[in-house]
């Protein structure tokens, strides 16, 4: 018989070559590693661990320590002017404190303290006007009269303008912005997300909004002649998004449901993040252009499989068919040979040799 043996498995070998190496993309894909957790619990993470995909961990910005707050100062200084009767240095110093900024940031008490020593140091230089509107604005905002010295004048003026604020009637305000931001009132939680109705007094008011994703923003109006406001908002910065996210997770809100994945794809300024949580089981997230497109979950010290899962789960890598994988052609090619070896032995015969022998 001619038939060739060694020459069947080798074309097959062959074959399972060039289809092992189908399924691999010409160019790497870069992904960004966001870890948090036990990061040993992963394992070894190298920038090649998972074919096709160029893998680089990042961190998160540090927080930056907060800065001095002036308000403080201002305030001491300007009680200190108004204790020699220096009136006119005192409102100066005042004029300083952005009531704005600090009730956005729930500050009433240092507002509060402001209006007061204004409201005294104007009715202490004669200026009656600007003491009443000093003491108007205490009581728009609704704020807690202080622990300050002054004169009992000054605390008639004070008292006459929160019940005057008291007795007057409400008006509702509509804000609009972000849908879903947080929204405060004089730096008080109004108990309500945006877009939304509010009933407020009379008066100056200092509208605060707050979004994951978003930076702070606040305004000052005046009710009732503002009825209907519109809050823009900037997206966030880097620093500010990885603040807002480490913010979520503290208070035990998803790490990367749409908010989260948002703001994860901000803070590491890459297309492709994979989130990677190590602990008795690791868990993983893919977040593409700030959009959450896979999870996944593997034992511990499967790092690598548990980034090429989300990576085909996620689409980047294409995942291959059965008869891709080499292994499924290594094992034809075994079965091919037995195959191959079995069929010989059956159909093999022999050359038969007769011998005639002539007595």
């Amino acid at each position: 018989m001619s038939m060739a043996i060694h020459d069947v498995p080798v074309r097959w070998l062959v074959f399972a070559l060039f289809a092992g190496c189908a399924a691999k993309p010409q160019h790497t894909i870069p992904i960004a590693l966001l870890v948090d957790g036990d990061r040993a619990s992963l394992g070894a993470l190298s920038a090649n661990a998972v074919s096709g995909l160029e893998l680089h961990e990042i961190e998160l910005p540090k927080p930056r320590p907060a800065a001095p707050d002036p308000s403080n100062a201002a305030i001491a200084q300007a009680r200190s002017h108004y204790a020699t009767g220096d009136f006119d240095a005192c409102r100066a110093v005042l004029a300083n404190v952005d009531h704005v900024r600090l009730l956005a940031a729930r500050e009433r008490g240092l507002v509060a303290r402001a209006l007061v020593l204004d409201t005294a140091c104007a009715w202490g230089g004669l200026d009656k006007s600007a003491a009443h509107a000093s003491a108007a604005q205490l009581a728009s905002f609704s704020l807690a009269m202080p622990e300050l010295a002054v004169s009992p004048d000054v605390e008639r003026v004070i008292g006459q303008a929160v019940a005057t604020a008291g007795k007057a009637p409400r008006s509702p305000l509509f804000v609009r912005g972000v849908v879903g931001a947080r929204l405060l009132i004089d730096g008080v939680e109004a108990g309500c997300t945006l877009p939304c109705t509010i009933d407020v007094t009379p008066g100056d008011h200092v509208i605060a909004v707050e979004a994951d994703g978003y930076e702070p923003t606040a305004q000052r109006l005046r009710a009732p002649d503002a009825h209907d406001v519109t809050i823009k908002q900037q997206p966030a910065n880097p620093d500010l998004a990885a603040r807002q996210w480490r913010a979520r997770v503290g208070r035990g809100q998803p790490s990367t449901d749409a908010i989260g994945a948002a703001l994860v794809g901000k803070l590491a300024k890459q297309r492709r993040v994979a989130y990677l949580h190590g602990d008795q089981r690791l868990t993983g997230a893919l977040v593409v252009d700030g959009k959450l497109v896979a999870t996944a979950n593997r034992p511990p010290h499967e790092g690598d499989a548990l980034v090429r899962e989300l990576a085909y789960d996620g689409g980047i890598l294409h995942r291959p068919a059965l008869w891709e994988k080499p292994w499924f052609w290594i094992g034809a090619t075994a079965a091919t040979i037995v195959i191959a070896g079995a069929v010989v032995w059956l159909v093999y015969e022999p050359d038969k040799h007769t011998r005639v022998v002539v007595p």
